[in-house]
């Protein structure tokens, strides 16, 4: 199933992780790693969907990672609490929001989504 533009996109293979990886050569992604038991996750999810769908898919994604699943990519990336936000912009983590807190995550995104010569785009999490 084709993911629609400002969804969430849950990654479930290295292969899927790459492509989406390579892709912040142009746009911002924001990897999430999570797992679907962590509470803190089942709090934030409701508003990193609603952040997704506010994104415009051209310039920013957010991706799930399950740490259950990726538990050495979660390692490499030094997650050691959930939900772990690394935003990535051409192949480096720019920016990096621990647990629950939604205003870091908002503003983080809102900072790393454009380039400093335009004029940004805000988006609502709240």
């Amino acid at each position: 199933m084709m993911a629609r533009p400002g969804a969430v996109k849950n990654i479930e293979s290295w292969d899927e992780f790459t492509k989406h990886f390579v892709k912040s050569e142009y746009k911002l992604v924001v990897l999430v790693f999570m797992a679907p038991w962590s509470e803190p996750w089942k709090l934030m999810r409701p508003a990193v969907e609603k952040m997704a769908s506010g994104l415009k898919s051209e310039e920013a994604e957010v991706c799930t990672i399950s740490v259950d699943r990726f538990n050495t990519l979660g390692r490499l990336l030094r997650v050691e609490a959930l939900p772990t936000f690394v935003l990535v912009k051409r192949h480096r983590a720019v920016a990096r929001v621990v647990g629950v807190n939604r205003d870091d995550l908002h503003s983080s995104i809102n900072k790393h989504l454009a380039p400093p010569s335009s004029s940004p785009q805000t988006i609502n999490i709240s």
